[in-house]
């Protein structure tokens, strides 16, 4: 894998992972389905180093490098200020109207296919999503698992596309999600088509964000919001480019995923893909929009401080090794941790239904997951940067885990449509974005939670692409800000 650092910044010696080679080839296609439960801790030791992407900071993205890459992690400061969690709360996308320029004519379609061949699973979806449209896509957003070669799910769904219409696409870790439940395996696809000329502008590099950024300010000087999607580790990096040169745009996505934290994730368009990519869509002014981030958490009296961090290694908690009062808590709750504790190791579903929250100046809080014990050296590592001095705020997952995250999934429909420039037309057209972590929770509840009344009835017969991510970005309305965050679901609506 890439060493997500800057090119002069030098990785120490490693003791316990090794540094993989990078692969700029395909995804390995093994032709295998795998539960939403996901394989994703068995034989945790031999993925260590994989980790150490994982939970990268966004060297390869930003202007700082990250100091060191070592075997849990790879620290590095962003500078991005840092996010907090949710307790209950939601992250508000806030109103972007402007009444002076028309409203766009959308349209759309949605596909999704398990067939076996990849090409007849590319034909049957764009079948299904080209039937609920007139005349010639705008856009696609494709999604599909690692299960299939990456490359010939791109070279498919070209062929299949007229000449011209981009793809905004990236690896989901599973399944593709749906109003009826998961699809293992699955490649999905949403067909988006305007009346208007420049309703959407499209990018994408190999691994460089300020490019990626760069040109989509030259296609689209002044979007409503940003869809960005990104590989775990970028995603500060990413952020921190499009507020350099689209200052207070709301920017939402979701991070590339797959089944077994093997590096296989992918970010593509029609021409590429890359375990390493950035892809961004700008949305204008012309197209309606609505947002929400759910954390479907409230907070526990739990509640410590992060007196020594960097990105989004955490070195100290109240001024002792952070893994101390890690290991105090998780055992204090019956998890038996002891040996990753001692020797490093992942704590991914631990964790997964108790994220750490940290509150903003506004009251907002962002979630994150907490993800691995760095062995002897004692410090534990997060899917998103903790800043230094933050108060860290254990949260409760409630019944949220046993319903399948059923009344989150409703409120994220409905936040967003509230939320946004919809109005009260209808949308159009919906992208869900679903935690890795949550999925984790969950195991084979997150069908009940999809095909629950009180989500299904409000997505009725809108065309939906569900999507399994390993981070989740989203706009913070009274924060004014930007976020990498874990452990939340949300919802694009677009009208």
């Amino acid at each position: 894998f890439p060493a997500r650092r800057h090119p002069q910044a030098k990785a120490p010696a490693l003791t316990r992972a090794r540094i993989l080679s990078q692969n700029n080839g395909s995804p390995k296609d093994t032709g295998r389905q795998v539960p939403l439960t996901m394989t994703l801790l068995s034989g945790a030791a031999a993925r260590l180093a994989v980790a150490t992407v994982l939970l990268a900071s966004a060297s390869a993205f930003t202007c700082a490098p990250s100091k060191a890459l070592i075997p849990f992690g790879l620290q590095g400061k962003s500078a991005l200020r840092p996010q907090a969690p949710a307790p209950n709360v939601v992250l508000k996308m806030g109103k972007i109207t402007d009444d002076s320029v028309a409203a766009a004519n959308i349209g759309s379609g949605f596909g999704i296919s398990v067939a076996e061949a990849t090409s007849d699973a590319v034909a049957e979806a764009m079948k299904a999503a080209s039937a609920n449209i007139e005349g010639e896509p705008y856009i696609a957003f494709v999604s599909c698992t690692v299960a299939r070669s990456i490359e010939e799910v791109r070279k498919e769904f070209a062929k299949a596309l007229p000449e011209g219409c981009p793809i905004h696409g990236i690896t989901s870790s599973g399944a593709l999600l749906t109003k009826y439940g998961t699809k293992g395996g699955a490649v999905g696809v949403l067909l988006i088509q305007s009346d208007k000329k420049g309703s959407f502008e499209t990018t994408y590099d190999y691994e460089n964000a300020k490019a990626a950024v760069v040109d989509l300010k030259e296609k689209m000087r002044n979007p409503r919001a940003i869809l960005m999607s990104a590989t775990p580790g970028a995603e500060e990096g990413v952020l921190e480019e499009i507020s350099n040169y689209f200052p207070g745009v709301p920017v939402y996505g979701g991070t590339a995923a797959d089944d077994e934290l093997s590096g296989d994730w992918q970010v593509f368009c029609r021409e590429a893909h890359s375990n390493t990519g950035v892809s961004l869509v700008g949305i204008s002014r012309d197209v309606k929009v609505g947002a929400s981030m759910i954390g479907p958490y409230v907070e526990t009296s739990n509640k410590v401080t992060a007196t020594k961090t960097d990105g989004r290694r955490v070195f100290e908690i109240d001024g002792k090794p952070a893994a101390d009062w890690v290991y105090e808590w998780l055992s204090s709750l019956g998890d038996n941790v002891k040996e990753q504790y001692e020797n490093g190791g992942l704590i991914l579903p631990q964790t997964a239904a108790r994220p750490i929250g940290i509150k903003k100046a506004s009251g907002e809080y962002v979630t994150n997951h907490l993800a691995a014990f760095g062995g002897d050296e004692k410090f534990v590592d997060f899917f998103a940067p903790i800043p230094e001095g933050a108060e860290l705020v254990v949260m409760d997952s409630g019944e949220g885990p046993s319903t399948g995250y059923a009344d989150a999934l409703s409120r994220a429909y409905d936040e967003a449509l509230e939320q946004g420039s919809l109005g009260v037309d209808d949308p159009k057209a919906g992208l869900l974005i679903f935690c890795g972590g949550m999925a984790i929770a969950v195991g084979d509840k997150l069908d009940t939670g999809l095909s629950s009344e009180g989500f299904s009835s409000k997505i009725g017969g809108m065309p939906l692409l569900g999507m399994t991510c390993f981070g989740e970005q989203a706009y913070l309305r009274d924060e004014k800000e930007n976020v990498q965050r874990n452990l939340s679901v949300g919802m694009v609506l677009l009208g």
